[in-house]
């Protein structure tokens, strides 16, 4: 199967949602098996707690068009957007991921073999990266996502 990256950036305010990919209109499967965080911000001691989540609806983002990490596969159907004005409708306690981060570092996450985070193959449900608590202030942060489109 074909796999795919998308790259955004938010201010990373809590219970905003910086990026976050779904099945569009098709019943896809999106695997995410790698996801990097960091700051492109002047550096400060500032931290978050960001979770990757399920959700049944994507919200209202800017659109962002995933790249084919192999230039011979097709685009991707999934759909996936950054810098949420309206938030998506999360699962509640479907959360697949937390972690916390200090500004000044940067975070990477690698699935084991068969450890994907899979999202359902049920139109527009997929998986977003939505910071819950941020502690000093704001500040900018960018996420990158790989995942397998099934």
């Amino acid at each position: 199967m074909a796999k795919y990256a998308i790259d955004g950036q938010d201010t990373n305010t809590a219970a905003t949602t910086l990026i976050g990919v779904n099945a569009g209109t098709t019943a896809r499967r999106q695997k995410i098996y790698y996801i990097e965080s960091g700051s492109d911000d002047t550096p400060g001691d500032k931290a978050a707690e960001y979770v990757l989540q399920r959700y049944v609806s994507p919200g209202t983002s800017t659109a962002i068009t995933p790249t084919p990490l192999d230039q011979a596969d097709a685009a991707a159907l999934a759909a996936s957007g950054e810098a949420h004005t309206v938030e998506p409708i999360y699962t509640a306690n479907l959360i697949l991921l937390a972690w916390m981060q200090n500004q000044r570092a940067t975070y990477q996450w690698f699935a084991p073999p068969g450890g994907e985070l899979v999202t359902p193959a049920t139109a527009q449900a997929g998986a977003g990266v939505q910071t819950i608590t941020v502690v000093a202030s704001a500040f900018a942060a960018g996420i990158c996502v790989h995942f397998e489109e099934q």
